[in-house]
């Protein structure tokens, strides 16, 4: 049956004939609209609401045929009908060529035909509405799928938790069409009963970030502990919602929450305040981000384990290092430091500044291996001890090797004696065949031992050493490294922290 959506367009330019036929479309429950006028008819058509038009063949203005032709232009999936009170096998083959559904005579045109070419008309529109509808749906699907899957690529590529955990409020907030969303990571309290939100990142979260938890408290606590969403249309009703934990800063009262929950990590995110409240696809939504996000959160925290884990051992080396060459105390921190000031100034991702920040930590780490004389030793460099520090960097890059958190600084190690014109060591290569982050560090490991005493180099100025650093510029040292290092240590020596 025709619903109140489903429209039939009547046109015959004979008003009382129009009227008939609206008036028996209209006893079997067709809602419908007649015109003796062509061009009012296609006026009233151009906003696509008419699912069923039936035409009179010849009428003054315009034939059946020539607006046909003018109503699918405007409204492609309306249905024709064709009536005639003059029926021939041309004007019939004609309207098969225009796609019309059926061609009833006019004379003695018994109803029910009528009503059931209407019908098949209205079926053939239902069929092409609802495959628009799925190829619609098809195209949100995947839209929504690749989105997922580029927002998740985005998660799991990332090694910061700030950044983790507010590209997933946004990216939940967006796809959700949620006004406001928030991320939480708790901490279970001595007891094992209640909860610590440790971390929170998104809309109120200044708010709720350490609040205490207890057992039984909280609608983000219940979706992480049954480990399933929470989608509540009015969520301050629950007998577990919790100003603490749950607020968010909006009037409108949809509420959902997924668990974050991966190894050792205990969460929720929570989404509200969407116009209309929030459906299952929602649902599915924000648990697949959560899912994800679980995945991206434990792998950044082990992470962050392990560089927290790494620097106290880098600190731990350094102090060895600063304790065997007494001329030199505080050189590696110093080179950390001046390579920091140029890594800052080129614009470096944080990844790429750490990688070399560590670089200019460990880069005479081999010198553990030397004998204690050689660092320690006064007077001039035989060519056999000359040849016995060279072999520093590769002994420093086999001590670090088997730790894969530094598998990445370990060329910026090998190369930090490398020159710019390959006159350097240990391989001789020159130019940008030296890895970037060497480069730096060869400029911050020269500057720091030029510029203070030492048993082999003559005492000089930071005017001096900074003078130096120019002079050696396209010879040791990248040229246009060096102009930025000469400039930023200008600019920023008082800023350094060493």
């Amino acid at each position: 049956m025709p619903t109140a959506k489903e429209l039939v367009l009547v046109v015959d330019d004979d008003p009382a004939f129009g009227g008939l036929v609206s008036e028996a479309l209209a006893e079997k429950g067709f809602d419908t609209a007649v015109f003796a006028s062509p061009v009012a008819a296609l006026d009233a058509a151009a906003d696509g609401r008419f699912a069923v038009a039936v035409l009179d063949l010849m009428m003054p203005v315009m034939t059946g045929f020539e607006l046909v032709e003018k109503i699918r232009s405007k409204s492609p999936d309306t249905q024709f009908v064709m009536l005639t009170g003059h029926p021939d096998l041309d004007s019939a083959v004609e309207g098969m060529k225009l796609g019309i559904l059926d061609y009833l005579p006019k004379q003695s045109m018994p109803l029910p035909l009528l009503e059931a070419s209407v019908m098949r008309a209205l079926d053939r529109f239902r069929l092409i509405r609802h495959n628009q509808e799925l190829i619609q749906q098809l195209a949100d699907s995947n839209h929504l799928l690749r989105a997922l899957q580029e927002i998740g690529t985005s998660l799991s590529g990332e090694f910061y938790l700030d950044r983790i955990l507010e590209r997933l409020v946004a990216a939940t907030k967006q796809l959700c069409g949620a006004e406001c969303g928030r991320a939480m990571l708790f901490r279970r309290t001595n007891d094992s009963e209640g909860l610590l939100v440790e971390t929170a990142v998104g809309d109120g979260s200044d708010a709720v970030r350490g609040a205490r938890l207890q057992s039984g408290e909280g609608l983000a606590a219940l979706a992480m502990d049954r480990g399933e969403i929470v989608d509540l249309a009015d969520p301050k009703s629950h007998l577990r919602y919790s100003h603490r934990c749950d607020e968010l800063p909006t009037k409108r009262p949809a509420f959902l929450a997924a668990p974050l929950c991966h190894g050792s990590v205990l969460g929720a995110l929570i989404v509200g305040g969407r116009e209309g409240g929030f459906d299952s696809d929602h649902a599915e939504i924000i648990g697949s981000l959560a899912r994800q996000a679980a995945v991206a959160i434990e792998n950044a925290l082990q992470q962050e384990r392990s560089v927290n884990f790494f620097s106290h051992v880098s600190g731990i080396l350094v102090g060895i290092l600063d304790g065997m060459d007494v001329h030199y105390p505080g050189h590696s921190r110093r080179v950390a430091a001046f390579s920091d000031m140029v890594t800052r100034r080129l614009g470096m991702s944080d990844e790429e500044r750490r990688r070399v920040h560590f670089a200019g930590l460990l880069h005479d780490i081999g010198k553990v291996h030397l004998d204690l004389d050689l660092l320690r030793g006064e007077g001039k460099l035989t060519p056999e001890k000359r040849a016995e520090i060279r072999k520093h960097p590769a002994l420093g890059v086999e001590i670090l090797r088997p730790i894969s958190l530094w598998e990445d600084i370990l060329p910026i190690i090998l190369a930090h004696h490398e020159r710019w014109d390959g006159k350097g060591y240990p391989r001789g290569i020159a130019g940008e065949e030296i890895p970037l982050g060497a480069r730096i560090v060869a400029l911050a490991e020269v500057f720091d031992a030029i510029s203070r005493p030492g048993p082999h180099v003559p005492d000089r100025t930071i005017d001096e050493a900074l003078a130096e650093i120019e002079h050696c510029a396209g010879t040791q040292f990248d040229p246009q490294l060096a102009r930025i290092f000469v400039e930023e240590y200008r600019l920023h020596a008082e800023d350094i922290k060493v």
